[in-house]
């Protein structure tokens, strides 16, 4: 039996798992896996919402440009992971 739960990490890196009556007892391995933001599932209204707001505040910054910074941002998150997780070994 395998069991997933998706949880925050909270500033105090403490996390509570609430496990199923029919978890076997004994001992069992415990894995974290950093999850990599994903873009929005509705990329349009997102899209949206930016070119309003964008408008408000009277920016030059196109949706796109602002998604392919976040898209970075991601990416240099993504390697500073992967480099912890690998200077841990």
């Amino acid at each position: 039996m395998t069991i997933t739960q998706t949880v925050e990490i909270p500033a105090n890196r403490q996390i509570f798992l609430d496990l199923p009556p029919e978890l076997p007892l004994g001992k069992a391995k415990v894995t974290v896996t950093p999850q990599i933001e994903t873009p929005a599932d509705d990329v349009y209204e997102t899209a949206a919402k930016l070119r309003g707001l964008a408008k408000k505040m009277g920016s030059t910054l196109t949706v796109e440009r602002f998604l392919e910074m976040r898209q970075e941002d991601l990416h240099l998150e993504e390697e500073k992971i992967k480099k912890f997780f690998q200077e841990d070994k």
